[in-house]
């Protein structure tokens, strides 16, 4: 799953803070960490963010589906720094009493709240993104779609490339 993870985290972990300006809504790149950083105003994102929190169930239906065809479960939380807010992907192991258990699966930026390998809980009203592969295929992943929206066609083709599993549109 790490590897899986991999792609979709250094290439579009949201790192969010509070603009100062609201001239550019478009996810710019940091190069050196390879992340995108959104502030939080940014209107498109937050529907992504509405999005996954309106049908995080059928996340729950599938994990709880035990379904072989499905793997690398994950949700994402908002973790907050002196700037605004880190969104951290977390591997989900369980669904305990409508939270999710696991581990943070990709390395922090800003946020001291949690590292790499830290097992955590989220509660279901924190996250803010969900996704799992179907036969090596996204489902969820709302934030990423939207990430990748915002990249050129050259750039959507290279990253589809780098990736393990399939985003269909």
């Amino acid at each position: 799953m790490r590897q899986i993870l991999f792609f979709v985290l250094y290439t579009f972990l949201l790192g969010c803070n509070n603009p100062s300006s609201t001239a550019s809504q478009s996810p710019k790149i940091d190069t050196s960490t390879g992340t995108y950083r959104v502030t939080s105003d940014n209107e498109s994102m937050n529907v992504a963010i509405s999005m996954a929190k309106g049908s995080i169930d059928q996340f729950d239906k599938a994990f709880e589906s035990r379904d072989s065809a499905f793997s690398d479960f994950a949700v994402k939380k908002k973790y907050y720094t002196e700037e605004g807010g880190e969104h951290m992907w977390i591997g989900v192991t369980k669904i305990v009493d409508g939270n999710y258990e696991g581990t943070v699966n990709n390395d922090a930026e800003a946020t001291r709240e949690v590292k790499y390998g830290d097992s955590v809980m989220v509660r279901k009203d924190e996250i803010t993104d969900w996704m799992y592969l179907e036969n090596n295929v996204l489902r969820g992943g709302y934030t990423i779609r939207e990430i990748r929206r915002h990249l050129s066609k050259e750039e959507q083709i290279q990253f589809d490339k780098d990736l393990s599993f399939k985003i269909e549109d």
